[in-house]
């Protein structure tokens, strides 16, 4: 699985697609379009959680392994698979955290 993240001001991002968490959520249970979608993974950073958050996901000064596991809540999409996203890639965008690659 790949993932292509653009949300480069998340503490997950490496600031070139790249994610540290070894795994995200996607929520939006009754998304309909990618609009109703999210990054439930997203953490600004900087914010006040980032470093708790953070710490759960990644270890310091290692190089992203790359995400592991997708767990989707968007029941509607069709690579939703009992919550796991079977798309080969997905793409998170730049300006809300949302799934582009939600289709139904």
């Amino acid at each position: 699985m790949a993932l292509n993240c653009q949300s480069y001001d998340c503490v997950h991002n490496d600031k070139e697609g790249k994610c540290f968490a070894k795994m995200i959520a996607v929520g939006g249970v009754n998304a309909q379009t990618t609009a109703g979608t999210t990054c439930d993974s997203y953490v600004l950073a900087g914010s006040s959680q980032s470093y708790e958050f953070a710490s759960e996901f990644m270890e310091a000064h290692k190089v992203p392994s790359g995400v592991r596991s997708i767990k989707c809540a968007a029941k509607n999409c069709k690579y939703n698979r009992n919550q796991d996203c079977t798309a080969t890639t997905v793409e998170i965008d730049n300006q809300n955290a949302r799934c582009e690659t939600f289709e139904q």
